[in-house]
């Protein structure tokens, strides 16, 4: 029988580059600095943002979060912290495919790379589309409130993060009233991403298949330790599955609230999140006052 006490959570690629890196501690800003140095000038991006075109800056920003995680991830093992299982929060899944050891990291780079040519398809499309963040609504009061009034075309939830957070994908100017409706009807607050992107919306479907392609193009290992799948709580162990895992992220939605509920039920106690900036923390909660999420401040 399995045992699991340990969970290393991976963020998606949300978080801004300044509110990671300040919580970087000098020695790991040092590790940090040097493998940035090496994936931008193997990746073509510049150093300096502004430098970029608006989607590779989009990218390196993302990029950054990926180098970020594999910092955070390598310091808590130095520490003695080893997961016993783990689990990816939207392109947490590439993080965690690298770090758990199913590819390479340059092949996760390049994975992250791949969203340029999404964008590039949505914008060639003159597709408008957005994301947003919600706090104060769970998966089950957001699908009431908003479902008689939008098509799943139009929006869905694109993943149910807590009972109070909820993140929701699709065409932006349905996303744009969902939100307003929302904050109307109780929500503390209500967020538009502003990405022009719609992640895990059926709809990428037709515009991220160079993606999905890359994702895979080659063979996966199978990772040093179980990756629980965010979609359907799955114990994926196999390097295939975790392909499939990264093909299906873009356009799938997912369930964080569940798959935590998962990770307690298998009887994980310590959960770490592997985000420089303790994002997962933020809209994550566990239910029983035994567990708790650790952060790399903590550490």
């Amino acid at each position: 029988m399995n045992h699991y006490k340990t969970a290393f959570l991976f963020n998606g690629i949300g978080s801004k580059p300044e509110k990671l890196l300040v919580n970087l501690p000098a020695v790991l800003m040092e590790r940090y600095l040097t493998a940035r140095d090496e994936a931008f000038s193997r990746l073509g991006l510049h150093t300096d943002l502004e430098r970029n075109t608006p989607f590779d800056r989009r990218v390196a920003e993302w990029l950054i979060s990926l180098l970020c995680d594999r910092v955070v991830f390598d310091h808590y093992i130095q520490q003695g912290i080893v997961p016993d299982i783990g689990a990816g929060y939207s392109s947490g899944i590439v993080s965690i495919s690298a770090c758990f050891g199913s590819v390479p990291d340059t092949f996760a780079h390049r994975i992250i790379l791949m969203n340029r040519a999404t964008m590039q398809n949505l914008a060639n499309a003159g597709m408008d589309l957005d994301m947003g963040v919600v706090i104060g609504f769970g998966y089950e009061d957001a699908q009431q409130l908003l479902f008689p009034r939008f098509s799943r075309e139009e929006l869905v939830i694109g993943s149910g993060n807590s009972v109070f957070c909820t993140m929701i994908s699709g065409r932006a100017e349905a996303v744009h009233r969902a939100l307003e409706l929302m904050l109307a009807e109780g929500a503390i607050k209500a967020i538009p991403f502003g990405t022009g992107i719609a992640y895990h919306h059926p709809i990428l479907a037709n515009y991220a298949r160079e993606y999905v392609d890359f994702c895979g193009s080659i063979p996966y290992r199978d990772p040093d330790y179980p990756i629980l799948s965010a979609f359907d709580n799955r114990i994926l162990t196999g390097g295939q599955e975790i392909m499939l895992e990264n093909q299906r992220n873009v356009m799938t939605p997912i369930r964080w609230d569940l798959a935590l509920r998962k990770l307690e039920e298998l009887g994980v106690t310590a959960f770490y999140d592997v985000s420089a900036n303790g994002a997962v923390k933020k809209f994550s909660r566990l239910r029983s006052r035994k567990c708790k999420i650790y952060t790399l401040q903590d550490v």
